[in-house]
């Protein structure tokens, strides 16, 4: 009969293998898929963030409100 504990750890080191092999795939995939740099608008310091205001009255609350 098998050793218990040494299946366990072949199953445990194909599990992880099959997990390493998934996180490889898929940061593979998200940096094929990445738009070009400068195709959308970042915010580059905290003092842009009035920019990003959608109305006069939210750009209030926040001059307001900033420090």
């Amino acid at each position: 009969m098998p050793n218990p504990t040494r299946t366990w750890q072949l199953i445990s080191l194909a599990l992880a293998a099959g997990l390493i092999a998934a996180l490889a795939e898929l940061h593979r995939s998200s940096t094929a898929s990445r738009p070009a740099t400068g195709t959308t608008s970042t915010v580059e310091s905290a003092t842009n963030l009035e920019h990003l205001a959608l109305s006069p009255s939210a750009r209030r609350i926040h001059e307001r409100y900033s420090l």
